[in-house]
């Protein structure tokens, strides 16, 4: 049975031997392998230098990482990695970022002010603080409001994933680059009932409507652009003076049909979560048809919680088991406020002033401006 919790440390043998006190495998100097790296890893990304890095061999430097951080932690500097050093490590590591990889991957991420990682997460349940829904965004009917919270709660999991404890975690966070949308569908098996025309069709006039206002944008400067975004952002904010549905309304009224329909039918409505939506935002073993990037959690006609789906994640199995009504697509700052719109992340990162532009450099990792 595991003692670590850190997933650096978590099952590595030599390490595990040392916390549950074996003294034979306590580390010290002239040691070298793997678990060595590990050790020395976590010491270089808390602060404790080691200049030549983590080459696996515990030497001179390495003794003197390991009793600066054993003096910051009033341990005996003894510069022995044993029980109290290891325990004391893998508790600094053990919610979230256990993983090096997620670590690193945040260290340079562009667009921080909408990149929510795990650690964020777990500094909001620390605190007690509560997501709130930004005014600017739908106003979403409260059955959507649980659904997204259940569904983002659940996937920015600081302690694993939906799966469980110390499980791999279904998303490192929330950002352009790994969660920021959910395609509300249909599963083909039973086939629809042919109430939900009436659905598909609002939202094909929300996304038609949409194309109108991004032509109109388009007056203001190229597609994408800072200017073109703020002129979007006015016509998806505005009130028709026809007295015709808002942008906001008529995206809401889709939403509300699928409710009402789900009701009458009996038939669930899913939200179909992607995670680790960019390849360079994905750790190196999460493939594009990893089942690790699927969820689903019903809204209506009663709610669900989150599992995954039964197909696999290519987009064919996808098309080929689902059927697709309508995209919530977010966004999530610093102080818990998410910002929903749809049909696609344009529309929400126009209401947030995050340009298209930046969000497809970051997604190829390319600078910006």
């Amino acid at each position: 049975m595991a003692l670590l919790s850190s997933a650096r440390f978590r099952d590595e043998p030599v390490l595990e031997r040392i916390r549950a006190a074996d003294t034979t495998a306590y580390l010290s100097y002239g040691h070298q392998g793997g678990h060595v790296t590990a050790v020395q890893f976590a010491l270089i990304d808390l602060g404790y230098g080691i200049h030549d890095g983590a080459t696996g061999f515990f030497g001179d430097q390495t003794a003197a990482a390991v009793k600066l951080f054993q003096e910051s932690h009033e341990l005996d500097n003894d510069m022995i990695v044993g029980l109290d050093t290891i325990s004391a490590l893998d508790d600094a590591w053990a919610l979230p970022f256990a993983d090096r990889a997620e670590w690193q991957s945040w260290q340079e991420r562009p667009i921080p002010e909408f990149n929510f990682t795990r650690k964020n997460e777990l500094d909001r349940q620390t605190l007690g603080s509560l997501y709130s829904f930004s005014p600017q965004g739908a106003p979403l009917p409260l059955e959507y409001q649980d659904g997204l919270l259940l569904g983002i709660e659940w996937l920015l999991n600081p302690r694993g994933s939906p799966d469980g404890i110390f499980t791999p975690p279904a998303s490192w966070g929330a950002s352009p680059l790994d969660l920021y949308h959910c395609h509300m569908v249909l599963a083909k098996n039973p086939p629809p009932v042919t109430a939900w025309e009436t659905a598909r069709s609002l939202a094909n006039v929300v996304r038609s409507r949409a194309g109108d206002l991004q032509l109109r944008a388009q007056m203001a400067g190229p597609v994408g652009t800072r200017p073109w975004t703020e002129a979007y952002r006015e016509f998806l904010l505005a009130t028709p003076e026809d007295g015709t549905r808002s942008f906001r309304e008529a995206y809401v009224d889709v939403l509300q049909e699928v409710l009402d329909t789900g009701r009458a039918t009996g038939q669930h409505a899913w939200l179909l979560w992607h995670t680790f939506e960019e390849p360079q935002g994905r750790p190196s073993d999460v493939a594009s048809d990893s089942p690790r990037r699927q969820w689903w959690n019903a809204v209506t006609p009663y709610p669900t919680d989150l599992t995954h789906t039964p197909f696999a994640t290519t987009t064919a199995a996808v098309f080929a088991n689902t059927v697709s009504l309508i995209d919530l697509h977010f966004f999530i700052d610093r102080q818990y406020v998410i910002t929903v719109l749809g049909p696609t992340h344009i529309e929400a990162g126009a209401i947030v002033h995050l340009e298209t532009d930046r969000i497809d450099a970051a997604a190829a990792g390319l600078p910006y401006p």
